[in-house]
């Protein structure tokens, strides 16, 4: 089977706008959740989220580029050059052989929203219907492959936040099957007013900055980012002497079809996702030694998730590290697993497990090693990404060293 590696990293969040800034926020522990700025949050339970210094993009992107494009695709645009700058992959492969497959979330809904309240409440200027025309989730895949003339197999996944998680194992698939010599994947994320009330409304927002696995948490951050990674198969990536981040060994994807919103409690089905992730790599539970959790720190998902660690990695899940940099930058939805793979890509790469910040005292439910407010150097070859979506949709990836 054709072995699949990271050879490219593009990532915007809200602790580092450049792959290394946003790295080093992570290592340092930098909370990147703030009053939000992008649209009026008063009135609500919860008025923080991590936002992007989009201000610091403009420079990278035309005055057109700004007007035109919507915020999640001038955050993803700027992640798809970094990712194929570092890869350098463009100068080695044929454009119909090199794909553009990314999850997504609310797109340009901010936008959306502005324009059809404007239309709505009149009075003021009249709306411009440009301001809707980048509508689909899609857009931000024909924008990258245009830019870049790539005119290989193209894909867009809307699974909650499992999507751009299910983008990734697409690219493999696609690789595996000699579909592909090269996979752009993940994705990207913007903040939105209708994302935003709907979590409030679920009450599972907290107003102050998220404290995953901790006891006394209560509820998520929004997010938004991006990270886009290049995928090749290791043969070719080795040919050209290419710097290799981890092979994505394997993956799984699967809906749990217990509710619309809660996790399965007992945490059977993200044992599961996790077993048929290492099934796929060919790699038993024994040899991982990390685990970026989904940790999104509701209540339900980091009691139900750290079941789940221990049924699928036995006794040993209590000495297993584990993760979530959602507490620094937010739960980003579509872009989460994206963001998540590029972390832990990036942990195997540099020997060290970024922190889970504002741990007061861990949950004695969720019986982890969890890797509490600084950051653990420790040598890494097998490391799973877990992420978990609204309806079920689960998915989880397995990165190997190479």
């Amino acid at each position: 089977m054709t072995r699949v590696v990271i050879t490219g990293i593009g990532l915007v969040t809200s602790v580092g706008v450049t792959r290394e800034a946003a790295w080093r926020g992570m290592l340092e522990g930098r909370c990147g959740i703030g009053p939000v700025t992008v649209f009026d949050a008063t009135g609500f339970r919860s008025t923080v989220a991590a936002e992007v210094d989009v201000e610091t993009l403009a420079p990278l992107l035309t005055p057109l580029e700004r007007r035109r494009w919507s915020r999640g695709d001038q955050i993803g645009v700027v992640a798809a050059d970094e990712a194929l700058a570092d890869s350098g992959v463009l100068e080695h492969a044929d454009p119909t052989r090199v794909g553009v497959l990314l999850g997504a979330g609310t797109a340009d809904l901010i936008r959306n929203e502005r324009y059809h309240r404007a239309l709505v409440q009149g009075g003021g200027p009249r709306p411009r219907p440009s301001d809707a025309w980048n509508h689909f989730a899609s857009t931000l895949v024909d924008v990258i492959a245009e830019r870049h003339g790539l005119v290989g197999m193209r894909a867009c996944i809307a699974a909650a936040c499992a999507s751009s998680t299910i983008a990734i194992g697409q690219g493999v698939d696609a690789i595996r099957a000699g579909r592909l010599d090269a996979a752009l994947v993940g994705g990207s994320e913007a903040l939105a007013r209708l994302t935003f009330s709907g979590f409030n409304a679920l009450r599972v927002m907290d107003p102050e900055p998220c404290r995953p696995f901790d006891r006394g948490r209560a509820g998520m951050n929004i997010g938004e980012g991006a990270a886009i990674l290049v995928l090749e198969p290791y043969e070719r990536a080795r040919q050209r002497a290419a710097r290799i981040y981890a092979e994505v060994a394997g993956y799984s994807l699967s809906c749990e079809a217990y509710h619309p919103t809660a996790p399965e409690p007992e945490g059977n089905s993200i044992a599961a996702l996790v077993q048929a992730a290492l099934a796929d790599a060919r790699i038993d539970s024994s040899l991982v030694q990390h685990v970026n959790a989904h940790g999104t720190a509701t209540p339900q998902n980091d009691v139900a998730e750290a079941r789940g660690f221990r049924k699928a990695f036995g006794e040993r899940s209590t000495r297993l590290p584990v993760t979530s940099i959602k507490s620094m930058i937010g739960h980003c939805l579509g872009a989460a697993g994206g963001i998540e793979t590029a972390a832990a890509a990036l942990s195997i790469a540099h020997g060290v497990i970024p922190p889970t910040i504002h741990v007061q005292e861990p949950d004695p439910e969720c019986l982890v090693d969890l890797v509490a407010n600084e950051a653990r150097e420790v040598p890494l070859d097998v490391v799973v990404s877990t992420s978990l979506g609204f309806g079920g949709n689960d998915a989880a990836v397995v990165l190997r060293a190479v």
